[in-house]
């Protein structure tokens, strides 16, 4: 599950017979999201529901029966519902705990994924959208947000007691299934033209664009796109389980005894191999200038052979031998660039409006935000990598805190927009550039 928060001064310390541990944040949902633990010694989550469910004896009779239905979901990449209650006039459900990061977290810290990841993420969220279908249920919300990345593979969570109904219908959740795929190809939210279908390769590229642009009754079911995912209809150990065994390799690897979390592999692997191209360019590079350098005090030093052995291999020229080169704005990027941004906090998700003032040939630039909070930060330009602006961001006014923007220009003339500090909720979105 996303990170785990202290409890806030106006939470409880029990919901039931549950002792609460923590707040569980990055939930968008109604109500807050709890880590408890049971009386088995299992942790659990709690989700307190919005709506009145306690208001008579047909409201909670109904609750109950649906909280029936979703512990009927098969464990197949969902989380089980283990149980639900009423604790005074507030209803909740009781929920497997699931550890690992959300796939937001993982796409903000490692970047896009490709590749048998990516496929295995499209089996995983789209077998655990027909555990969820075949039980009557719609998730009703689902995204990225709502997948955590398990040791055994993706779960979706947080899919509560919904039934068909209004708005929430499998064919909406078969979208919301499309848009996060593209999110996680893409690496952060993806183009509002689909154009990051390209992305996806055959035949997830087909299902992804027929579950966004199929007319109503039109949109493959759950079921129908892990069938044409797995490329077997019948297999043996039916079409969810496979599912779920397809899906684990893009599980979070486990976390040691130590506490320290395992570089993971797999993610943003394209990024990955460009900086191992550029790594084994600099060291053919920084090889070829040492066996210069040594060649050339070979010819004109009377120095011997121990001492020239002894000598240090990254000895460089004096700084004013050779310039260092700046980073700085290059001039496609110079202007005002404006959008809505999205941060996930605590008590929910929420926009931000981010302006972002670049002038080129300079080194850094400014950013002003605005909204729930006001508040304008310096960026100074850390690096320029293939197009992409890395900048740290410094505290001028406000409650901002300190941390690093990343600019990647998009299709037309649009910025995606990623902040990562330490302490503060990530943030994403696009800007456009103003005319």
């Amino acid at each position: 599950m996303p990170h785990v928060e202290p409890l806030h001064a106006d939470d409880p310390s029990h919901v039931g017979r549950y002792r609460l541990g923590g707040r569980i944040g990055g939930m968008p949902g109604a109500g807050p999201v709890y880590l408890a633990r049971a009386a088995d010694g299992n942790d659990v989550t709690i989700t307190l529901l919005g709506g009145d469910w306690t208001a008579d004896a047909a409201e909670r009779d109904r609750f109950t029966a649906e909280a029936n239905a979703a512990s009927m979901v098969a464990p197949f990449c969902a989380a089980r519902i283990l149980g639900a209650g009423f604790d005074g006039k507030q209803a909740f459900l009781v929920s497997e705990y699931v550890p690992g990061p959300s796939l937001r977290e993982s796409v903000t810290e490692d970047g896009a994924w490709e590749g048998r990841d990516l496929d295995a993420l499209a089996i995983g969220t789209a077998t655990g959208l027909a555990a969820i279908h075949q039980a009557g249920l719609v998730h009703g919300g689902f995204g990225p947000e709502y997948v955590v990345l398990s040791p055994d593979g993706p779960r979706i969570v947080e899919f509560g007691i919904t039934p068909p109904y209004g708005s929430a219908t499998p064919a909406a959740d078969m979208r919301a299934w499309a848009r996060t795929v593209l999110f996680a190809a893409a690496g952060g939210p993806p183009d509002p033209t689909y154009d990051d279908l390209e992305l996806l390769p055959e035949p997830l590229r087909t299902l992804a664009s027929q579950c966004l642009s199929g007319g109503l009754g039109e949109q493959p079911t759950a079921r129908s796109v892990v069938i044409e995912l797995l490329g077997d209809s019948d297999p043996p150990a039916g079409v969810l389980a496979e599912g779920a065994r397809r899906a684990t390799p893009a599980g979070a690897p486990p976390v040691p005894d130590d506490g320290q979390e395992p570089p993971r592999e797999g993610r943003g692997r394209r990024l990955v191999t460009l900086w191992w191209a550029v790594g084994v360019a600099v060291c053919i590079v920084a090889i070829a200038l040492v066996i210069h350098i040594l060649q050339n005090k070979s010819g004109q030093s009377t120095q011997p052979p121990s001492a020239a052995k002894s000598a240090s291999p990254h000895a460089t020229a004096k700084p004013t031998d050779r310039p260092t080169r700046t980073a700085t704005i290059p001039a496609s990027l110079a202007g005002t660039w404006s959008g809505q941004v999205r941060q996930a906090s605590s008590s929910g998700t929420f926009s931000v409006t981010v302006d972002v003032s670049l002038t080129s040939g300079a080194s850094g630039g400014s950013v002003h935000y605005s909204g729930p909070f006001t508040c304008s930060d310096d960026l100074s330009l850390v690096s320029d990598t293939f197009g992409t602006l890395t900048m740290n961001q410094g505290i001028v006014r406000g409650p901002c805190q300190a941390g690093v923007v990343t600019l990647t220009p998009g299709s037309g003339s649009t910025l995606q927009f990623s902040f990562k500090g330490k302490g503060a909720p990530a943030a994403t979105g696009m800007l456009t550039k103003a005319t």
